[in-house]
Order: C-alpha cells, then sequence, then structure tokens
C-alpha cells in the first residue's frame, strides 16, 4: 500500500506564503494562507497575514476580525496587534487604533513601530504635541527609523516649527536615500520657507539617486520652470498617489479638505437625486465623492490611475465600476455615455485643459453635465491662462475656463469661487465649475 505524501510544515508554508506576499504575488500568497488554515484553523500567523492581505484588498472589516482572531489565540503577538492598529487606522477608526498602540506599548516599551504609528493617529486626533512626543520617543529607541522622522517632520511643519521640520525630513533622506516622501516633503517645506534653490537642490540630488523617478521630474519642472508640461504625467500621478494613498483621506481632513462638498453643493442645485442618471467620478481617488454620487446614480462608475486609491475606494462599497484609466483616454473612447461627469480636484494636474474638456463633452449625453474644481489665479492680463506652481498643482484663470468650456460646445451654468482647503494654514483659492451640454 503506497504512502500518503507527506505535508510540508505548516510553519513552511505560511513562511513562503509571507515571501510571496512580500513580493507582490497577493493571489498566490492567498492560497497559501488558506491551506495553511484548512490544516490548522487557528494558526496564529496564517490568521494575521491573511488579515493583512485582506485589508490591502479592500476588506478591511474582514481583516480585523482575522487579527483579532490571531490575537485571541495569543494576546502578546505585538506585531499582529501593531497590524490591527493600522488596519483601524486606515479605516478611519482612530480611537480604537489609539487603543491597540498603547496596548503593544505597555506590553513592550521599547516597540519604535508602534510609537510611531500611536504618533500618527494622535496628530489625526488633533493632539499634535502628543503626537510629536510619540514620534520623539520612536526615534530615542530606533534613530534610523526614517518613518518617524518623516512623520515629525510633518508634525512639525504643521504646527509651524519649519526649521525642525527640515532638520526631520533631512534625517529621513539621509537614513533612507529612496525614501519619495522624504524627498518629496523636504522640497515642499523648502518650498514653503520660500527657499525655492534649495527646493531645486532637493530635486536634482534625488534625479542623481533616481533619474527615471517622475515625481521628481515635475517637481524639479515646477520649481525652475523649464520644460513645463502641459499636464503632469501619468506616471506622476500613479506613483504619487499610490505612495500616498493609506493616509490621503486623513491627511486632507486635517487640510480641511471641502472640494467634495463644494461639488456637492453645486451638483444639488442643478439636479434632483432620483438615482436615474449614468455617473462618472472622473478622478475618483479613495472615493470621497461616491457617497454624494450615490443617491444621483442609477450606475455610477469610478476612474483613476492610482490603482492603491481604488482599492480604498472599492472598500466604499459605493461604486458600480472601478477602472485604471487615464481621463482623457477613457473619456475619448465613451462617447455620449453619461449624464453626469464630475471631477474634484483632478483638474489641477491639468495645465491645458481643452482636451479635457472636450473628451468631457464628448463622453456627455445631450441635457448631461460636468462639474470641476480647480484651483484659481487672477484673471489680470499679466497672468498666463494657467501655471504650474512650485508646489506642483496648476492654477487657472476664470476667463480660460470660459473659453474651454465654449470651444467645447458646452455652455457655462456656474463658476464659483471657493476656499478648497488650506495649505500651510492659508486658504487655497479655487472655483467650482458647472457646464452643460445643450440638447
Amino acid at each position: 500500500m503506497a504512502s500518503r505524501p507527506q505535508l510540508p510544515p505548516i510553519a513552511d508554508v505560511v513562511s513562503l506564503a509571507v515571501s510571496l506576499h512580500q513580493g507582490g504575488h497577493l493571489t498566490e500568497a492567498e492560497g497559501l494562507y488558506q491551506r495553511a488554515l484548512e490544516r490548522a484553523p487557528e494558526n496564529v500567523d496564517a490568521l494575521h497575514f491573511l488579515g493583512v492581505l485582506r485589508h490591502q484588498q479592500g476588506n478591511s472589516d474582514e481583516a480585523v476580525r482575522l487579527i483579532r482572531r490571531s490575537l485571541r489565540g495569543n494576546p502578546r503577538y505585538h506585531g499582529a496587534r501593531n497590524n490591527l492598529g493600522n488596519v483601524l487606522k486606515e479605516s478611519e477608526r482612530f480611537a480604537e487604533a489609539e487603543t491597540e498602540y498603547r496596548k503593544v506599548i505597555e506590553a513592550d516599551p521599547g516597540h519604535a513601530d508602534a510609537l510611531n504609528n500611536l504618533g500618527a493617529v494622535l496628530r489625526v486626533l488633533k493632539r499634535t504635541e502628543e503626537a510629536i512626543a510619540s514620534f520623539e520617543q520612536a526615534i530615542r529607541l530606533q534613530p534610523r527609523h526614517s518613518d518617524a522622522h518623516q512623520n515629525l517632520g510633518n508634525a512639525l511643519k504643521s504646527s509651524g516649527r519649519l526649521e525642525q521640520a527640515l532638520v526631520a525630513f533631512r534625517t529621513a533622506v539621509e537614513i533612507d536615500p529612496h525614501r519619495t516622501t522624504a524627498r518629496l516633503s523636504l522640497g515642499r517645506a523648502l518650498y514653503a520657507c520660500g527657499r525655492i534653490d534649495e527646493a531645486i537642490s532637493v530635486y536634482r540630488q534625488w534625479l542623481a539617486v533616481a533619474p527615471e523617478n517622475p515625481i521628481a521630474k515635475h517637481m524639479l519642472a515646477a520649481c525652475e520652470g523649464n520644460e513645463v508640461p502641459d499636464r503632469c504625467s501619468e506616471a506622476f500621478i500613479r506613483e504619487s498617489f499610490d505612495v500616498f494613498a493609506s493616509s490621503f483621506d486623513e491627511v486632507l481632513e486635517r487640510l480641511n479638505y471641502r472640494a467634495p462638498a463644494q461639488i456637492a453643493d453645486a451638483l444639488s442645485n442643478v439636479a434632483t437625486p432620483q438615482g436615474t442618471m449614468q455617473v462618472l467620478d472622473a478622478g475618483c481617488g479613495t472615493g470621497l465623492c461616491g457617497e454624494d454620487l450615490r443617491a444621483y446614480a442609477e450606475r455610477l462608475i469610478g476612474i483613476d490611475l492610482s490603482p492603491k486609491m481604488m482599492v480604498k475606494a472599492a472598500a466604499r462599497g459605493l461604486y458600480d465600476e472601478l477602472t485604471e484609466a487615464d481621463l482623457v483616454a477613457y473619456l475619448s473612447d465613451h462617447a455620449d455615455r453619461y449624464d453626469l461627469i464630475v471631477s474634484a480636484d483632478t483638474l489641477i494636474y491639468f495645465g491645458a485643459l481643452d482636451e479635457a474638456i472636450g473628451a468631457a463633452a464628448n463622453a456627455l449625453r445631450p441635457g448631461g453635465m460636468l462639474l470641476f474644481t480647480v484651483e484659481s489665479q487672477p484673471d489680470a492680463d499679466d497672468v498666463p491662462p494657467y501655471q504650474l506652481h512650485p508646489h506642483g498643482r496648476y492654477s487657472h484663470r476664470h476667463d480660460y475656463l470660459t473659453d474651454c468650456i465654449q470651444a467645447a460646445s458646452l455652455r457655462v451654468h456656474a463658476i464659483e469661487p471657493v476656499t478648497l482647503r488650506l495649505e500651510l494654514k492659508q486658504p487655497v483659492h479655487g472655483l467650482v465649475v458647472t457646464a452643460v451640454k445643450e440638447n
């Protein structure tokens, strides 16, 4: 009688799954975690890491359930509890996240990652001084913790201590020269201090390390004013927003971000939420406009260039379809498809708008509406129609918008001045635009 083949130890199966997971092979990792749990349903490592994977897939509720189950098996599994805090934080359950991080720190006062993560939550909860103290404690324990230096810099910058913030950002760069967020934060902080030449130097040094980095290329052009593109590159958008996807919503909350609410207000002036429209959220990001748009939509489609942002949008459960696509290319390929197209703070990454607005007109049905926001600049003879600024975004003149809309055979219904958000505690002035395609 032939003997049954011997199965590999469960620890080896989980170890291989983790390696695949870390390499981005999520489907293969998922299969191995599930296979391990079929053999050992309470294996704490398989439960923990499958939970992390579920969160990456956009199913954060299931992630919390799995990681809590892991912790019931081993309450002192500090890595799992720290990751539970991360899932709760990224799900905007900040008080619960704080509780989990504090449990880790109480059991293991030397856990630098938990202190760093606690600081991030305290910042969201507007307890900035406590956050700074938590980041500094993490750095005392682990002086080369680049993430803690980066977060400390952000907290110091938001509290007005720009010079100290610069030191923290420079340290983060020195520790990890390939850290995108630290390079970008350092350059932007120097711009905020009026030290443009130093910001240019930062971006040039970044390109010396990573010659093809699209963020470094764009920000150098924005600061120097040389070889300024008519729009941000697809690579710039994808990489920028993938990097910040996990913290995007909480950052915007701190900046008192208003664009989705302003779009909703403008929409309520021209339409009734009867759930009958074909609606496109063009540049949907994490889906901040989705809840307001859902009431108008028979079918709600979201497009974006950042896959990681769309994972968060999918988790909201509001969209009928989410597609990774360039805005202009998608609109050009979907003629006469939509009753409503909304684009909140997406066209700030376009300079020339004629092609984008023309493509939107192509995709609208007769009687359809286009609503979008842009950052504004004065309608003055010495001011260009649009301009790329050192922070990396474009602003547009009111009269230029009118010209683009009319050239696309749309009618301007309204162009209203608004404050889109705060930046360095100063208002960012913008415009909410409503245009209509005549019957």
